[in-house]
């Protein structure tokens, strides 16, 4: 943790740290979500979770033990979010001044700068989330909060549009674009950001009772929405022409996965724009469409995960930059499609398998279930803690490069 080197160099993927961490304390508030009763509210809060921790509220040990656990897990990886969020907040200033950083901003690799609007945006759904299991009394003004969160999440969108909008029209003013300098998908790290923007809005148009509130949010949910699934669809096909006339750049990887969160997110926010019309607008919610819409998405993810995997184990990814001392900043990417998963998993198996009583809360069947989830939350952890040691065991002197 002390050693320090002067090859160390800021890049803009190390932002990925910070997301992988709140990422990973969401996907443990998941089992607050789907474990603790909360009637009358959509999400757990301290209301419902005191009595269940007090044990006031009748459960087995081993369910207060995985409530106590994940909460915990939630806090502490929250902590390390809030930590690497300053770190890189500093270091991307530090080298903001430097003639590297003014050369990424004429180049292609401008976007991956999209890495930072979409770490702030992580960090208000971590604040929210935390915010309501912690807080006593906060659920009860929270229609003064979904106001505050809407904004804050239309500054963010604000500054990632001029982001990205800075890069597409000088690319297609003076043009550059060559197909076998994209033979990858990391471009979908914008996507990745608008996904997280609209099921960012999407939270007060499914939970405030406000109508303006939740048609302003939904408005907005929408918007990102349309900007994910248009850009999307032409990132994707052409980094798949690419691909296969030039063959995939080995050290971007990981950005095959990068349709995996994005699929969670866009997912939530299709959930969570149904609750709202619900809500408001007297549109039934039909457990049919539910099951088609999330099983495909949960099928499709199982699908991109598997041929990334392939894909991994033909070019040596994982061995070299996860399991070797080989490090390189653009591993980070393999956090978010595990923790992707998790969250989406846990949407799937409460939304399609429980809510329709074919499987029975806390049976053994259940717990299975929740097993499996755990098993790729955990080794995701373990992922990021490896990659998060490796980059701090050499603590940057100076910004030297972002190459």
């Amino acid at each position: 943790m002390n050693k320090r080197s002067h090859e160390f160099s800021w890049h803009p993927s190390y932002w990925l740290a910070a997301l992988g961490a709140g990422g990973l304390a969401v996907s443990f508030f998941m089992y607050l979500m789907w474990i603790v009763p909360h009637d009358g509210s959509p999400m757990p809060t301290w209301e419902y979770l005191s009595p269940v921790l007090s044990g006031h509220l009748h459960f087995s040990a081993g369910v207060r033990t995985v409530v106590t656990l994940a909460l915990l897990f939630m806090v502490s990886l929250a902590f390390l979010h809030f930590y690497l969020m300053f770190w890189n907040q500093k270091a991307q200033r530090a080298a903001e001044k430097t003639l590297a950083y003014t050369g990424l901003l004429n180049t292609d690799a401008e976007i991956q700068l999209m890495t930072r609007p979409l770490s702030f945006a992580m960090t208000v759904n971590v604040c929210f989330a935390l915010g309501a299991v912690l807080v006593p009394g906060l659920w009860q003004i929270v229609e003064y909060l979904f106001p505050l969160a809407v904004g804050a999440f239309a500054v963010i969108g604000y500054f990632a549009l001029k982001r990205y909008g800075r890069y597409l029209t000088r690319m297609l003013v003076s043009g550059g674009y060559k197909s076998e300098e994209h033979n990858h998908l990391s471009a979908l790290i914008a996507i990745f950001t608008f996904a997280m923007l609209s099921v960012g809005f999407a939270a007060p148009a499914a939970m405030s009772e406000s109508l303006a509130v939740a048609t302003l949010a939904a408005t907005f949910s929408i918007l990102f929405l349309v900007i994910a699934v248009v850009g999307g669809g032409i990132i994707l096909l052409s980094g798949l022409l690419a691909m296969m006339r030039h063959g995939l750049h080995a050290q971007a990887t990981p950005s095959i996965w990068m349709l995996v969160p994005i699929m969670t997110l866009l997912g939530i926010e299709w959930v969570r724009i149904q609750h709202g019309l619900s809500l408001h607008f007297q549109t039934p919610i039909i457990s049919g469409k539910m099951f088609f819409t999330l099983t495909a998405i949960f099928m499709l993810q199982l699908s991109v995960l598997v041929l990334g995997y392939r894909i991994m184990q033909l070019n040596g990814y994982l061995r070299i930059h996860l399991y070797s001392e080989e490090f390189n900043p653009i591993s980070f990417g393999l956090i978010c499609p595990g923790v992707a998963l998790v969250v989406m998993g846990m949407f799937w198996w409460h939304l399609v398998w429980v809510d329709s009583y074919i499987v029975t809360p806390f049976s053994a069947t259940y717990w299975a279930g929740i097993a499996v989830l755990a098993v790729v939350q955990f080794y995701t952890l373990w992922a990021l803690l490896r990659l998060s040691l490796r980059l701090f065991r050499y603590q940057p002197v100076t910004i030297a490069s972002l190459e």
